[in-house]
């Protein structure tokens, strides 16, 4: 029963590092639509919204690939750089959604954040 256990376990943690490295080597294009396909679970987004969230994901992704290659592997640059663009895309968001919509898409966002440890 154990071993059942661990070979289930691994195979999830594989699964999640695949969907990761295949999540940073996709285009923006790839990237914004990941992001727009899961807001649209999480959120039941209308299609006027679906339209505009994936613009605003699309643009962030464009901008996340330039400073990524700007930052040159400086990750405190980095992280820096992506808090103030998170900051800019929530704002957008805000305009968007509704209210509970909002609520529940930044409980998500801190949710993965304290799963990613930060």
């Amino acid at each position: 029963m154990k071993k059942l256990f661990a070979i289930a376990v691994l195979f999830v943690m594989s699964v999640g590092f695949v969907s990761a490295q295949g999540f940073q080597n996709s285009t923006p294009e790839e990237r914004a639509k990941m992001l727009t396909d899961r807001m649209n679970e999480l959120l039941s987004l209308t299609a006027d919204q679906k339209t505009k969230v994936e613009a605003i994901n699309l643009d962030y992704s464009k901008k996340l690939s330039e400073q990524m290659t700007a930052a040159g592997g400086d990750r405190d640059a980095m992280r820096s750089k992506m808090q103030e663009m998170n900051t800019e895309r929530d704002k957008k968001f805000k305009e968007i959604l509704t209210a509970d919509q909002f609520k529940k898409y930044s409980d998500d966002q801190a949710e993965r954040q304290r799963q990613r440890g930060f």
